[in-house]
């Protein structure tokens, strides 16, 4: 079901920070045909997070950049994938209210606010965005090896096979 969500999240909150980049890539590199919008949730307050740039685009190689939003008090692990996502939505409904009913050429996503306003339970909470510092062009986010079928050895002999 997640390969076809819009949104994925990971968890890499106990990881070092190259080990978190590696995760955001990993699961780029699995879901970036069926989501819009990928985390990798770092800290309560913090995550690194992959936006397609080419939505609508479906027939070209995915591409996308890297953000770190932030809060400061710290928040659901969904929440910070959710917001930017949420804002995708939002610039690309005013992205197509803005172009002439003839035109619906998709454009290029641009990058979020630096700043963004999140209603959560009511409450409003204040998140930042910066540039993850992470270079997401040629072949980031594919695949390094094709994955292989885990197999197990079967053995007649062995009691667990039995």
């Amino acid at each position: 079901m997640a390969a076809n969500a819009s949104v994925v999240v990971a968890d890499a909150r106990d990881q070092e920070t190259f080990q978190a980049h590696r995760t955001l890539h990993d699961a780029v590199a699995h879901f970036r045909y069926g989501a819009l919008v990928i985390g990798a949730v770092t800290t309560p307050r913090s995550a690194l997070v992959w936006i397609r740039d080419n939505p609508g685009r479906l027939q070209e190689e995915p591409t996308g950049y890297a953000v770190e939003i932030r809060s400061p008090r710290p928040g659901p692990a969904e929440l910070y994938p959710s917001v930017l996502y949420t804002w995708l939505r939002w610039w690309d409904e005013q992205n197509r209210n803005s172009l002439p009913p003839d035109d619906r050429t998709p454009h290029q996503v641009p990058r979020p606010p630096a700043e963004l306003t999140a209603l959560l339970h009511r409450t409003q909470r204040q998140l930042t965005v910066r540039d993850a510092d992470l270079d997401t062009s040629g072949d980031w986010g594919r695949r390094r090896t094709v994955p292989q079928r885990h197999s197990e050895p079967f053995d007649p002999e062995d009691p667990l096979f039995r």
